[in-house]
């Protein structure tokens, strides 16, 4: 075998110039295609429509013969061979009137271009006579295969009948749309088709009410299973059944939507069942958004509510009436109740403190009102079950969504139970130090001394240490002074004795205690413990500061200050 090596050799000039040539060429016949194609497609649609045309004469004569063969075998059959064969007779009929319909459409398109002959428009005739009465009888046979489910009848059987039903209820529709289209058609082709057109208009117009009436005996069987849930909720047939009417309410809707659909093509008055449609499943699609379709709801919703209050309006008045006086009369005694508390916990010896009390009022006077408030829905005859059940609700979710406001809610009934600091106290809990200006259940309000604003969630306070400056009514004042070595200690106590004992908020008892405290680094240190009564704490405090200073300084007696002696030391030069 002989091997062939294939080497890459470079274009010489001559093949480039070649190479271009031919791509010229190429181009340029790329560009006559272009102008040459369009006109030999132009003749092959010509040639293409006209095999068309013989080819739906073929495929018509056809589909006739074969309807013709089916409606041959029919008589003599058992019922299930007979529905077999209406089936399919029903789809051949469905298919013929397609195949019209395509066949018409494409005349109506050669006639408005100028290219039908005499022969074709009389074609375009007989077709539509046929078409026509084709229709009316496929519309008679879907009809007359239409039937409801019996009563009697289990979920699974009234869902496969239903299935059926709907089923044939697309067939119907399909040639209701055809028969629609085939009168526009022929009044193209400038026939006399106004008694045709009244027919479908009054067909259509029986189809809008008959689905109007089946979907209101639909809702009536859900509402009627459903509360038979209600009263048995183990009843497996029900929930099927109910499932069944669900998505059959579903369907009827959808059907409904359909043939309103056709109606207003035909420019149909469709207010009516809109406004049916609308009430019955309170579904707002965009045909029902209409001015004069809500015209219709709120003058038909208007009547009814004359209505209703022409028949029954005196009833309702008088139970209005009674629901408001019943709830004045426990207003008023809410307000009663509230005051009554007020009284006893003024007069009680446990001494409250101010959240508490302010807690305790407003549970007295809501429980009261809230109270009349229940008797009197009662009285009117709404039922208090649900009402408590969704009260129960509504409190477990906001639960739920609120822990750290519950638990913060929590320490704040434990604070109001423990009274561990009350409004006016001065505090220091959860890292803040100040005056409690308000308190609530759910967080604690300071005022700190620079007149600053600091809300501190309970929860806060609760778990750390509470430092309650004043909750008690006496307290005792920390001084500590230091006098010299040199000074005469007894002196110096004889001198602190008199400054203290000559203010005027300093109690007599508890007694005031002056010791020697420590022999410091530069002094020799005394304390003075004098008592006040709290509200004079800081003024004392700084009184004695300042007479202690002024009467050490007329004494002589030196308070130090801390003092060191530094050595300088000098090497000398070697």
């Amino acid at each position: 075998m002989t091997q062939i090596n294939r080497k890459k050799t470079p274009l010489t000039c001559s093949a480039k110039h070649r190479l271009s040539s031919n791509f010229m060429f190429l181009l340029l016949a790329w560009m006559l295609a272009g102008l040459v194609l369009p006109v030999q497609a132009q003749d092959a649609d010509k040639v293409a429509q006209a095999r068309t045309y013989e080819q739906f004469l073929d495929d018509i004569k056809h589909e006739r013969q074969s309807i013709a063969d089916l409606e041959a075998r029919l008589p003599g059959k058992t019922a299930i061979v007979k529905a077999a064969i209406d089936s399919r007779l029903v789809r051949a009929r469905i298919n013929l009137l397609e195949l019209h319909l395509e066949f018409l459409r494409q005349l109506a398109a050669n006639t408005q271009a100028g290219t039908t002959t005499a022969e074709q428009q009389q074609q375009a005739i007989e077709v539509l006579g046929s078409q026509l009465k084709t229709l009316d009888a496929t519309r008679r046979l879907l009809r007359d295969r239409i039937e409801l489910p019996e009563e009697k009848l289990s979920a699974a059987e009234t869902a496969a009948t239903y299935s059926q039903i709907f089923e044939q209820i697309k067939q119907l529709n399909r040639v209701y749309q055809i028969n629609i289209d085939s009168l526009a058609l022929a009044r193209q082709f400038e026939q006399d088709v106004a008694q045709e057109t009244a027919e479908l208009m009054q067909n259509l117009r029986n189809r809008a009410e008959n689905g109007s009436v089946l979907l209101e005996m639909a809702m009536n069987q859900v509402a009627a299973l459903r509360a038979t849930i209600s009263a048995i909720p183990d009843d497996a047939e029900s929930r099927a059944m109910l499932n069944v009417m669900t998505a059959t309410i579903s369907n009827l809707t959808a059907d409904i939507g359909t043939i309103l659909g056709m109606m207003k093509s035909l420019e149909m008055d469709t207010r009516e069942y809109q406004s049916q449609l609308l009430a019955a499943t309170g579904q707002i699609t965009s045909d029902i958004l209409e001015v004069d379709v809500f015209t219709d709801l709120f003058v038909g919703w208007g009547k009814t509510l004359w209505n209703q209050v022409i028949e029954s309006g005196p009833g309702l008045m008088f139970k209005l009436v009674v629901l408001v006086v019943i709830i004045y009369i426990f207003y008023k005694l809410a307000g009663l109740a509230q005051k009554l508390t007020e009284r006893a916990l003024e007069s009680s010896h446990i001494e409250p403190s101010r959240l508490l009390r302010r807690m305790v009022i407003s549970i007295v006077f809501n429980t009261v009102l809230l109270a009349g408030v229940l008797i009197a829905l009662a009285q009117v005859g709404i039922s208090l079950g649900p009402v408590l059940a969704g009260m129960g609700l509504v409190g477990f979710v906001i639960g739920f969504a609120l822990q750290d406001t519950l638990a913060n809610f929590a320490a704040g009934m434990l604070i109001l139970i423990y009274r561990p600091f009350d409004v006016d106290d001065v505090i220091e809990a959860g890292g803040v130090s100040g005056k409690v200006s308000a308190m609530s259940l759910v967080n604690t309000t300071f005022l700190t001394f620079d007149n600053q604003t600091i809300i501190v969630p309970n929860g806060k306070i609760w778990g750390d240490v509470i430092k309650n400056v004043t909750a008690q009514t006496i307290r005792r004042i920390d001084l500590v002074f230091g006098i010299s070595y040199s000074d005469d200690i007894e002196k110096a106590e004889k001198v602190m004795a008199e400054v203290v004992a000559a203010h005027p908020a300093v109690l007599a008892e508890p007694e005031t205690m002056i010791r020697l405290h420590e022999l410091g680094d530069s002094s020799v240190n005394f304390i003075v413990r004098p008592w006040v009564n709290k509200d004079d704490y800081w003024e004392t405090y700084w009184a004695l500061t300042r007479a202690m200073k002024l009467r050490f300084d007329r004494e002589g007696i030196s308070i130090p200050f801390p003092q060191r002696d530094v050595h300088l030391i000098q090497e000398s030069k070697a």
